[in-house]
């Protein structure tokens, strides 16, 4: 018994617990000949018979670390770590119950700030570590040590190692990243995003040169958005690091990738709020190429449903910056920002809403940037007012970019949200100053310029088939037409280049823009024919083809248009007739350029002195442009519609003109240096005859009854926006409402109406025999003849059927006046309607089937 005492405590290796044995025979003598693989091989088996030890051993391993670290023996800091990490990968499953010694182990090591090869081996080991996917949460666990050191990492401005310590820093932070950030049962690393976010940008700021350098994942295309997923995004990145572990700009770019990829929608405002104010601290907002670097890494990486909210924050930064009144260059570099962003966004992820209130956001802000640009002009500030002009050139192609992502019905709501807002600046606009009113003109070209430009992204793959009166609500359209005759050409070119755009489905107006006279039109590509689906255009033109051209009447005689508001007129003119494909339509606009041409006869004849329907003065440029579109409509649609006679005409005219008056013809009468010696009076024979033009059309097929009366245009609504709105139809000609009844107004006795004379109105005069042969006639139709032929000829019955219903209407509104007397009462108490009493006292039954439609019926 005493000889097992003396041996127990005079060599006392049997005191000693095995699980520190197992771990002091890890270390060699020599740490140059590294870790005892047998005796390693030994403390991994014995942690996984025992895993109650584990504790216990690496509270060892983390004592003997500190230990080496106070004596600054690195060889065996260095073998403590190895050791650690390699017991760490055998015991994975039961990580929770060594992890906090383990921790406060590379704690100690990374807290020797200088010495690069302890900091590398340290977050080696981080990195292992944070690869183990734990299934058991842990609360307690806190990386906020981790974070600091990493950034602070990051930022080292070592002369020799600098490169190496930013690279490590953002190798922590992605290790970091991983570990917490898919991983629900630990969501500590998101609370960081203000320490570990900033690191990243500041690492990514590099010259231009070694950005091409950067590897590209699939998603850096546009066109690949939301072709490759998550996890395959992940892997590319994963890939890309082990081949950028010495660029920290490389890395940078890897890590923020992988940090968006990874971010779920509640955590991406934590993620973009730093990266903002970080741009802010730092004015790295001027210039723009580095903050468009960063978000186009971002919109490449994050998932394409979620791409809507990165706009969103930047606009709120936006409008923050407008708060504090900053200088107008960085708004517009955020603007700009704001436009790339605009490429990556997904057009259909059902945040339509949400673009629909950034282009409000940004209406906001172009008042605004006007405001101050107008506060400008009258402090004599040029340098701002130059930075505030780019700024709304900005803002409006970002709103055209915003209304490529929305679907069609809210680009209408767009535009018209922004044509109302033109009539509120308006009022009070006589009592206003001088400067106030260029102001005001200032601002209502640009919210137009705004409309121009969502209406040119009005291009859907149906717009072909969009039928007019969805282009062209009431609320858009009247107050569009209302501006055609505005005072100010400016504001005129634009609203004429607004309804080219939304009128304009085949791309035809480049083609028509030039006023010519081609003798061979072939080369204009134009159709020859159009589509028999035209229907809606139709009925719209013959709804609002009269306001349309009583408007453009007084737009085209005014005497301030310049040859580029006349090139507009004119592709108009043929846009609208091309598109609609009616004779009806072709012959009112013909019969509207007839009085034009009298309009201006007169003009010259009587020297200015006109009647009410034309008291205008024009200058002999502008006569002689109007007469020169004139022409070169004529010409163009007596060739496309295939009119010999109309065409022989034009001809003739121009061949006279050619002689005796070269002034009117296109490329003499749009030459601003007219000679002021040339007579008033133009040639009859210069002239073209309504009468020719007229006899032309009718032996062509088409109706031109209207010709037989003067053409008088439709007075000016006093409403915008279609409080005055008009719907009724007309019987097949834009102007034959106003002429039917006026034919009726002349006629001072109203017929009774009953149900036979309705009856009379649908019956028609045929005989049977007639009857069955047209029965027959319809039966072969649709045996043989093509399905869109028979719609068309459905269609047109339909129309000729809603003519004489609007013939009747019309008769019962003339008639209101005839209505009877108010209800009596009779003898029994009872009201009666088709009783009335004589002189006499007698009562006298009324007819019953005779009667009036009251006027609410009537439309």
């Amino acid at each position: 018994m005493s000889e097992y005492c003396n041996n127990c405590f005079c060599c006392g290796c049997y005191l000693v617990p095995r699980y520190k044995r197992l771990v002091n025979n890890v270390f060699p003598q020599n740490p140059q000949h590294g870790l005892d693989k047998n005796n390693l091989e030994k403390l991994r088996f014995y942690a996984v018979v025992k895993p109650e030890k584990l504790d216990k051993s690496f509270r060892y391993m983390s004592e003997k670390v500190a230990r080496y670290l106070r004596h600054r023996n690195k060889p065996f800091v260095i073998l403590g770590i190895k050791a650690m990490n390699d017991t760490m990968k055998s015991c994975y499953q039961q990580l929770n119950t060594f992890v906090d010694h383990y921790l406060d182990a590379l704690r100690l090591v990374l807290e020797e700030k200088n010495d690069l090869e302890l900091t590398e081996h340290a977050v080696s080991s981080f990195e292992a570590f944070c690869e183990i996917r734990e299934e058991a949460p842990n609360y307690q666990r806190n990386y906020e040590f981790f974070v600091d050191r990493f950034t602070e990492l990051c930022h080292n401005n070592s002369d020799t190692n600098k490169t190496k310590f930013r690279c490590l820093g953002l190798r922590g932070h992605h290790a970091l990243i991983r570990k917490t950030a898919n991983d629900e049962l630990q969501n500590d690393v998101w609370k960081h995003m203000d320490k570990i976010v900033p690191s990243i940008v500041f690492n990514m700021e590099v010259r231009e040169q070694d950005r091409q350098s950067i590897p590209t994942t699939p998603t850096s295309s546009q066109y690949n958005l939301g072709v490759t997923t998550a996890p395959e995004q992940i892997e590319l990145i994963e890939r890309g690091t082990a081949l950028a572990n010495d660029n920290p700009a490389i890395l940078a770019v890897i890590v923020l990738r992988d940090l968006f990829c990874r971010a779920h929608l509640n955590n991406i405002t934590a993620c973009v709020q730093p990266i903002l104010i970080h741009l802010d601290n730092h004015d790295k907002w001027i210039p723009v190429d580095f903050p468009k670097y960063i978000f186009s890494e971002i919109m490449n990486s994050i998932k394409h449903h979620n791409s809507y909210l990165i706009i969103e924050l930047l606009l709120g930064h936006l409008e923050k910056h407008f708060h504090q009144q900053d200088r107008a260059n960085i708004k517009t570099s955020i603007m700009k920002v704001i436009q790339d962003c605009m490429v990556f966004a997904a057009a259909t992820t059902g945040a339509g809403s949400t673009m629909f209130t950034g282009i409000s956001r940004l209406l906001k802000f172009l008042r605004k940037s006007f405001q101050i640009q107008y506060t400008s002009n009258a402090n004599k500030t040029l340098s701002n007012n130059q930075d505030e002009h780019e700024f709304q050139t900005a803002v409006i192609n970002g709103i055209g970019d915003f209304a490529e992502k929305l679907p069609d019905f809210q680009m209408m709501e767009i535009m018209q949200f922004i044509i109302t807002s033109l009539a509120t600046l308006n009022q009070g606009y006589e009592e206003t100053t001088n400067d106030s009113k260029d102001a005001t003109l200032k601002l209502q070209l640009l919210l137009l310029k705004t409309v121009k430009k969502v209406a040119a992204t009005y291009q859907t793959v149906h717009r072909r088939e969009t039928s007019t009166q969805t282009t062209f609500p009431h609320q858009l359209f009247d107050p569009l037409l209302k501006m055609m005759n505005a005072p100010e050409p400016e504001v005129r070119l634009i609203v004429l280049e607004i309804l080219q755009s939304l009128v304009d489905r085949r791309q035809y107006s480049d083609k028509l823009r030039q006023i010519k006279l081609p003798k061979d039109i072939s080369q204009l590509e134009l159709p020859t024919e159009t589509k028999a689906n035209r229907l809606f255009d139709i009925a719209f033109m013959k709804k609002f083809g009269r306001q349309f051209l009583s408007q453009l009447y007084a737009c085209i005689l005014m005497d301030n248009n310049t040859n580029d508001i006349f090139h507009a007129i004119y592709c108009l003119m043929n846009l609208v007739t091309l598109e609609a494909g009616d004779k009806d339509v072709l012959v009112d606009v013909i019969h509207f350029c007839f009085k034009i041409q009298c309009d201006l006869t007169k003009i010259s004849d009587s020297n200015g002195n006109l009647h009410q329907s034309s008291q205008r003065r024009l200058s002999k440029t502008n006569d002689h442009s109007i007469h020169a579109l004139i022409a070169a409509y004529f010409n163009l649609m007596s060739k496309l519609n295939g009119i010999s006679a109309f065409s022989q005409h034009v001809n003739e005219i121009v061949r006279n003109r050619e002689r005796r008056a070269p002034y009117l013809l296109p490329v003499n009468a749009f030459n601003s240096n007219t000679d002021e010696t040339i007579p008033s009076r133009i040639p009859k024979d210069c002239l073209f005859s309504q009468e020719i033009v007229a006899n032309a059309l009718d032996a062509s097929g088409h109706d031109t009854s209207k010709f037989d009366r003067e053409y008088r245009p439709e007075p000016e609504p006093d409403t915008v926006g279609g409080e005055n709105y008009d719907d009724s139809e007309t019987d097949g000609s834009i102007i034959s409402e106003t002429e039917i009844r006026a034919t009726f107004n002349n006629d001072n006795h109203v017929e009774d109406i009953s149900f036979q004379t309705i009856r009379d109105v649908f019956n028609s005069t045929e005989t049977a025999q007639a009857r069955n042969h047209e029965k027959r006639r319809i039966i072969e139709d649709f045996r043989t003849k093509p399905f869109e032929e028979l719609k068309l000829r459905v269609n047109e019955k339909q129309r000729q059927v809603d003519q004489r219903i609007g013939q009747l209407l019309n008769v019962l509104y003339l008639s209101k006046d005839t209505l009877p007397p108010p209800p009596t009462t009779t003898t029994n108490g009872i009201k009666s309607n088709n009783i009335t009493t004589t002189s006499n006292g007698t009562s006298k039954f009324n007819n019953i089937n005779s009667f009036n439609y009251p006027e609410l019926f009537t439309y």
